[in-house]
């Protein structure tokens, strides 16, 4: 459900041009769309059990998010300067592209820290420590 509201959102801001007149449209979108595709890359890590080497802390999953929501918003960002080099037009302006980076990177985070305790209670596992059973 979360992939289609960020499908909806961006195609929306692309077809009607509404990302930068409608007052942080484009702020949401930045920071929306790498917190759902962290959550989902965290989801698809735990289940195939690779949650020891980047989710084992919160901490350690902040980190991994933040990296996961970096590399996402600076691919994304080389691919609007591509499209406005194609004729599109998009405002990508250096001070805005480097916010929008930084909101990659917090949506990142933050996506991995909600995916990480959503999915140590799913799975049963410790918050400080996921070899561990989780403790009630």
């Amino acid at each position: 459900m979360l992939i289609l509201v960020c499908i909806a959102l961006n195609a929306a801001g692309f077809i009607f041009k509404i990302f930068e007149p409608i007052p942080f449209y484009d702020e949401i979108a930045h920071f929306l769309t790498p917190f759902v595709l962290v959550a989902i890359v965290a989801e698809i890590i735990y289940r195939g059990g690779g949650d020891d080497e980047f989710f084992d802390t919160p901490r350690h999953a902040i980190a991994t998010g933040a990296v996961i929501g970096l590399l996402g918003a600076g691919g994304w960002e080389v691919i609007e300067v591509i499209l406005a080099l194609m004729g599109a037009s998009i405002y990508n302006a250096l001070p805005d592209t480097i916010f929008d980076v930084i909101l990659g990177v917090l949506g990142g985070a933050a996506g991995a820290y909600v995916a990480d305790h959503y999915l140590d209670r799913l799975f049963g596992r410790s918050r400080t420590d996921s070899n561990r059973p989780r403790v009630r």
